[in-house]
């Protein structure tokens, strides 16, 4: 994030580029699904239904904001998103433009516990 010394520019351009990377519909879905599971770069293509190739690039530039953190296991890269500001901001986009959603997305997660 940004220690005490940073400015106050310095503060508005961190926080417009992780605007910026919440502002591509395929890298918001990404971050809204990382937000509740963990996930690796195969398995996270099928479900959102691109190819590796695009996702990982979506991965490279929300890793590179801070947006999400890799976990490496033998071959695997395992992402997650667990940054309380964009988790904030999502919850913030789901309370506002879909009140149903967190029901559908706890529902989703027990899917995905299912299928596990």
């Amino acid at each position: 994030m940004y220690s005490d010394q940073t400015t106050e520019d310095e503060r508005l351009i961190y926080h417009a580029d992780l605007l910026s990377q919440l502002s591509n519909p395929k890298r918001l879905e990404v971050c809204i699904y990382l937000s509740s599971h963990e996930e690796d770069v195969n398995s996270l293509a099928k479900k959102l239904g691109i190819s590796q190739s695009a996702l990982s690039q979506h991965l490279t530039r929300l890793y590179h904001s801070g947006i999400v953190k890799v976990r490496r296991q033998a071959q695997f890269r395992y992402y997650t998103c667990d940054h309380p500001g964009v988790l904030r901001i999502l919850q913030t986009l789901s309370e506002v433009f879909d009140p149903d959603a967190e029901r559908l997305a706890s529902k989703a997660a027990d899917d995905a516990h299912r299928e596990s």
